[in-house]
């Protein structure tokens, strides 16, 4: 499975600028009741054997004398609590494996963890936006080879923004959520965005669309080739296309195909998400 990186941009982009979503309900921005939520539950194949220049944000890769392998457990929700607020959270655990030419390396077990709150601001039946305060939790250990998290706490605050539109019988969506990661040890800081889009293609398929970015500002950032907490220097621009189905108005299985585009001092790499998400 390979698409061609000039390619993919062009096509994440598109998707996101006419975006389509059927009966989008109980997602950031928009708070669900007291009560009622969204679990999403995906398996993320990951693989890189290729390595973005280390002094140039760039588009340009080279081959890496090691490979990098993950398969990713994650658990994605949010749980409305009253009054306008949500709780929202990001459980992680992962199986990493590094090969060398003369060695390979191993670990399993938790990663960083992430957990907050979202606050409603304007929730409109086609215009939301909200407030969200995530504290990322250095569950990881960082003494295995790869390392499984950072081994620093951060807070993470987050401005979100959605829209939706009927066109005909379709109803557009596309959200976008931008904040800074702040480590609390370092006062590193990298700044962080991400969007989201669908287009309803039939009754119950929906075609979505990402884009994430995150770009670290401070030079300060603990380098990779001189600490083994590198995770705090993370410079990607990362797309990715999808499907979604609607098995039934709540359950809906999803696969997705994710590429990294832009990167520095990191590796460049591809995964297959498969997963499912609930809405109660």
């Amino acid at each position: 499975m390979h698409i061609r990186r000039r390619k993919l941009p062009a096509l994440v982009m598109l998707v996101v600028c006419y975006a389509g979503w059927g009966q989008y309900a109980y997602a950031q921005p928009w708070i669900p009741p007291v009560g009622s939520g969204k679990i999403k539950a995906t398996v993320r194949f990951y693989h890189s054997d290729r390595l973005f220049p280390q002094t140039s944000f760039s588009t340009t890769t080279t081959p890496t004398h090691s490979k990098l392998s993950e398969t990713q457990f994650r658990i994605d929700g949010e749980q409305g609590i009253g009054q306008g607020w949500a709780l929202v959270y990001q459980l992680r655990a992962a199986m990493l494996t590094k090969s060398k030419p003369k060695a390979s390396y191993s670990a399993s077990g938790l990663q960083d963890q992430q957990i907050g709150l979202s606050y409603g601001l304007r929730q409109r039946a086609h215009f939301a936006d909200a407030i969200t305060v995530n504290a990322i939790i250095p569950t990881g250990r960082t003494s295995t080879t790869p390392q499984l998290g950072t081994g620093a706490l951060a807070v993470e605050p987050d401005y979100e923004v959605g829209v939706e539109h009927n066109f005909g019988s379709r109803l557009a969506y596309a959200g976008l959520s931008v904040g800074p990661r702040i480590y609390v040890r370092d006062g590193v800081t990298q700044v962080r965005a991400s969007a989201v889009a669908g287009v309803g293609l039939i009754r119950r398929l929906t075609l979505t669309g990402t884009l994430f970015f995150s770009k670290t500002l401070a030079s300060n950032a603990l380098a990779v080739s001189t600490t083994p907490n590198a995770s705090e220097f993370y410079n990607i621009l990362r797309g990715g296309i999808g499907l979604e189905y609607a098995v039934t108005k709540n359950v809906r299985p999803v696969i997705a195909y994710q590429m990294d585009l832009v990167g520095q001092s990191i590796h460049a790499g591809s995964r297959l998400v498969a997963g499912v998400s609930w809405r109660y």
